[in-house]
């Protein structure tokens, strides 16, 4: 190979790992420890880690440091956790530290921007996404839920499973093999709200925010008659007033038909005349003073 084609080669792979490369690459691609040198003393690269370099021409990233941190660490190293999720597109912000699982045995040093887990990631438990070693996204959920709680666990289920990125079968699946660490129970919990306890879990917790608050006059599953539509139950409805609380589970159990089906019977709920404000487990359990607070606005209004 030319050394223009290993310079070609080279730039390629930098491009592909968000700028960062590690000395073991660039001396499988023919570059010599001097020629490292010299572009670390040009201020063409910086040292980012142990062996691993940062090159000028690209802009450092979050992507870049993640990366850089678990490349440092050897190639045994696996990104886990949040920041995994993170990884997959999961979350939207990377944690402040990600953590890394480096082996149990391991005797590497922590470093001051990752928190190192010395546990053994199962091989089918282990990938390459981005050309960087993650825990897999089944994986990666779990983890990550069991760190987060309840409600950020939950908001991170319901985005993977509507990114199809999991399944609740493998979910499920998964959780059964680590029966018994920390956290089983909580996933337990969120595995029951997955397969579609959400709903009625967002309905109970409605209900105790109401009563809590001293809002009265409302009646829980109302049946009644929309002209053009037909039987409707709805969730927690004020009948004097016309106003209805709408209470969905989570964003995955809605489907286009689901979609379809609640705008036809919205629309028919408003030409009968009724308001209805929307909400979701998600809200409930995370701020239900939004819900309080427009319900009370609605009200007064009415």
């Amino acid at each position: 190979m030319s050394t223009r084609e290993q310079e070609l080669e080279l730039a390629v792979l930098i491009s592909n790992q968000d700028g960062v490369i590690h000395l073991d690459q660039a001396l499988a691609r023919g570059m010599s420890r001097e020629a490292v040198r010299r572009r670390v003393a040009a201020k063409q690269w910086f040292r980012l880690g142990p062996r691993v370099y940062q090159v000028a021409s690209h802009q450092p990233t979050d992507r870049a440091l993640v990366r850089a941190a678990v490349m440092s660490l050897g190639p045994d190293a696996v990104l886990v956790g949040e920041g995994a999720a993170w990884w997959w597109g999961l979350r939207d912000r990377r944690p402040r530290r990600a953590q890394v699982a480096v082996g149990r045995t391991s005797r590497r040093r922590g470093r001051k921007e990752v928190d190192l887990a010395f546990r053994d990631v199962p091989a089918a438990d282990r990938t390459t996404h981005r050309r960087l070693p993650v825990t897999t996204p089944v994986a990666t959920v779990l983890d990550a839920a069991v760190t987060l709680g309840l409600v950020e666990g939950a908001q991170l289920f319901d985005t993977a499973l509507q990114q199809r990125k999991v399944t609740v079968a493998a979910l499920r699946a998964a959780s059964t093999r680590r029966s018994g660490r920390p956290g089983t129970e909580l996933l337990m919990t969120l595995l029951a709200l997955a397969e579609g306890g959400a709903v009625s879990e967002a309905e109970r917790r409605t209900h105790a925010g109401l009563r809590a608050a001293a809002i009265v006059g409302w009646v829980a599953n109302l049946p009644v008659d929309l002209p053009g539509y037909g039987r409707a139950v709805l969730d927690v409805a004020f009948p004097e007033l016309k106003v209805l609380v709408e209470i969905d589970g989570w964003a995955y159990h809605r489907g286009i038909k689901a979609f379809l089906r609640d705008a036809a019977r919205q629309n028919a709920l408003a030409a009968a005349g009724w308001i209805v404000i929307r909400t979701n487990w998600h809200e409930i359990t995370g701020r239900p003073e939004i819900l309080l607070a427009s319900l009370r606005r609605v009200l007064a209004a009415r």
